[in-house]
């Protein structure tokens, strides 16, 4: 029996089995806790310097700073996949498909402040997510339907970038309000294995396995905003950002908000640490070729520590 054929700008893809849950969990913390310590380390050199030059000055007061660090926040996702017929099930991925909702990973970003009015940030960081699971109710997926005790096995991929162009309106020795403007560039894939009790097109796979593998474009998604920069005394400094749109191109529609707080310690005169909160939500919708509708909707909060380089 062929495969159906995946609705629009989703992916098919296979494969015979599953990677360990544990290894690839144990691996992604790892890489996260060594870009920390190996950025912190490679600072060091940098801060002995510094003390022979004396004097630290705050982050609020930086030309050009490059942060490494670590993003822990606990996710709650969900994707539905209608077909002509009709509108999919909304499917939970971590209370149905049993994705870890906490996660882990390492997060740059880039800032420059080319004028005293005019900056630009540049930010990246990568969530991925497996899991399984034991279906407790029937869903569809398309023209496939999973029904009550099938095997599930699921792995997603969500990365995000950032490029934003900031705008100080308001700038003195120890505040600095700013408009924003840029856009975010997301890249989200959802795979799900399945066995056992599922159909397709109504008529029941009796092979080992079926894979569901759906996966969005990558495209922009403009947002607009503003942030509040303070210097608290000569070392410590705290920002506060929000952005925010929404997006319709007729095949495609978006949403999405962001927020973010922070403090930063200056150590050194070109060394600092610091940490904060991060929370993110993302509504992603597409018509598909065959008439039905995908959508994705994706939230994250959690906290995020990071060192960084300035000048």
């Amino acid at each position: 029996m062929e495969r159906p054929q995946n609705e629009s700008a989703l992916i098919m893809e296979a494969h015979d089995k599953s990677p360990s849950t544990a290894t690839n969990r144990r691996s992604r913390r790892l890489g996260v806790v060594t870009m920390i310590v190996a950025g912190w380390l490679a600072s060091g050199t940098v801060s002995a310097a510094d003390d022979e030059e004396g004097g630290a000055t705050s982050l609020f007061d930086s030309k050009y700073t490059l942060a490494l660090g670590g993003f822990f926040p606990r996710t709650r996702s969900s994707f539905s996949l209608g077909s002509s017929r009709g509108s999919g099930a909304n499917i939970s991925l971590e209370d149905d498909l049993g994705l870890e909702e906490s996660s882990s990973s390492a997060w740059a970003s880039f800032n420059w402040r080319f004028r005293p009015r005019h900056t630009l940030h540049i930010e990246w960081f990568q969530l991925n997510r497996e899991g399984t699971n034991v279906a407790e109710r029937s869903f569809s997926v398309g023209q496939t339907v999973v029904g009550v005790g099938a095997s599930l096995y699921s792995d997603m991929k969500f990365e995000l970038g950032r490029v934003t162009y900031g705008y100080s309106i308001v700038r003195d020795e120890n505040l600095d309000l700013s408009l924003l403007v840029g856009t975010h560039i997301a890249t989200v894939k959802a795979e799900i294995i399945a066995s056992g009790n599922i159909t397709v097109n109504g008529v029941p796979v009796f092979d080992e396995s079926h894979p569901e593998s759906t996966s969005t474009r990558t495209f922009p998604l403009p947002h607009i905003g503003g942030a509040a920069n303070m210097k608290f005394t000569p070392k410590l400094s705290g920002n506060l950002t929000f952005l925010a749109f929404a997006l319709d191109l007729g095949d495609y529609s978006g949403s999405l908000i962001e927020m973010n707080a922070a403090l930063a310690y200056q150590i050194t005169r070109h060394f600092g640490i610091g940490g904060g909160l991060k929370y993110f939500n993302l509504n992603l919708q597409a018509n598909t070729s065959r008439g039905g509708r995908a959508e994705f909707d994706y939230t994250f909060f959690g906290p995020a520590i990071f060192g960084y380089v300035s000048l």
